[in-house]
């Protein structure tokens, strides 16, 4: 493709030195002209002229700007609602998910809330910052929902990592009590990343740094089984060469480079979020004893089945040929 730019500089430069030419009266005058003309430097007037018309530019896009919104958006409704068409039953599963974890801590909440002081202080510092984690990897679930109705695999299990990484904080907080719950609230106004794991006295004091691996290796978590996965999202995450040339959203075997919405690749993140999510729910339920909140953690958990199922047949149903990762 022509350089539009280039060409309409040298068609233009072209139509003033004909138009110069034709007021020289000698060959002589010619001559000198064109010997000037090659010796000219027109860097500033170049850089003048780009400034100018990119200028006008600006000012011409902001004219059509909302018109181009709006067949944008057209188009984006109908690839979103295609997506959604196919994918329908396995995010609806997600989003149930979503509700009756919510309801689940929500009325657990209340419970603790209505215990004997005495008792509720016994594990209350615990309590304090599995619920907060809990949330803020509740709000995560939900982002990853939106993301995959959108076509955004990659996002989505950019985002299950995060959701990972909260699943094993929570874990070694729930393994080692009360003085590394404190330790980790009383953290949030600090520089310090994971200083706080010191609490649990299982560090040497010559350790210069606590760093995340560190807390996942002695968090009662079986990240083996993850390593692979995590890996993935670590791919996903940073600028890497894996993560650059294979997508979750793209097809395999395609010569294409993704940069909108698909609907490929959307079972990897859709399964595990629901796994890591009700990991992490069972934590948090199990902080102070209660017959509800373990009913509610297995159903839950058995929840989890439900959405794997649907992901799985809606994968198989598209994409018959193509493996789930």
């Amino acid at each position: 493709m022509a350089d539009k730019f280039e060409s309409f500089i040298t068609d233009t430069l072209n139509g003033v030195l004909e138009e110069h030419i034709k007021t020289l009266k000698t060959q002589e005058e010619v001559d000198e002209f064109f010997e000037k003309y090659e010796q000219a430097d027109f860097s500033e007037a170049y850089k003048v002229i780009i400034e100018d018309i990119s200028n006008q530019m600006v000012e011409d896009a902001k004219t059509i700007m909302h018109e181009n919104s709006l067949f944008f958006r057209n188009e984006e409704s109908e690839i979103l609602a295609r997506i959604n068409q196919k994918w329908s039953n396995a995010f609806v599963a997600s989003e149930s998910m979503y509700m009756m974890v919510f309801e689940a801590v929500k009325e657990y909440s209340e419970f603790v809330n209505e215990m004997d002081n005495k008792e509720r202080e016994k594990s209350i510092q615990t309590y304090t910052a599995l619920k907060y984690i809990h949330g803020r990897g509740l709000q995560q679930f939900l982002e990853i929902i939106t993301l995959m109705k959108n076509g955004f695999a990659d996002g989505a299990y950019a985002r299950w990592r995060s959701l990972y990484e909260l699943n094993i904080i929570a874990s070694f907080i729930s393994k080692y009590g009360e003085k590394v719950a404190e330790s980790y609230i009383s953290s949030q106004n600090t520089e310090d990343r994971y200083e706080w794991a010191r609490a649990c006295g299982e560090f040497s004091s010559k350790k210069k740094f606590i760093r995340f691996d560190d807390i996942k290796n002695k968090a009662s978590f079986p990240s083996d089984l993850w390593h692979q996965e995590y890996q993935l999202a670590n791919e996903v995450v940073h600028p890497s060469s894996q993560g650059t040339f294979h997508r979750i959203g793209t097809i395999s075997n395609e010569e294409v480079i993704t940069v909108g919405h698909t609907d490929f690749g959307l079972t990897t993140p859709g399964e595990h979020s629901a796994i890591t999510l009700a990991q992490l729910t069972g934590l948090f339920l199990r902080v102070y004893p209660s017959g509800d909140a373990l009913l509610s953690a297995s159903m839950i958990n058995k929840w989890v089945d439900v959405v794997r199922e649907y992901y799985f047949k809606t994968h198989d149903y598209i994409f018959p040929d193509e493996p789930k990762l």
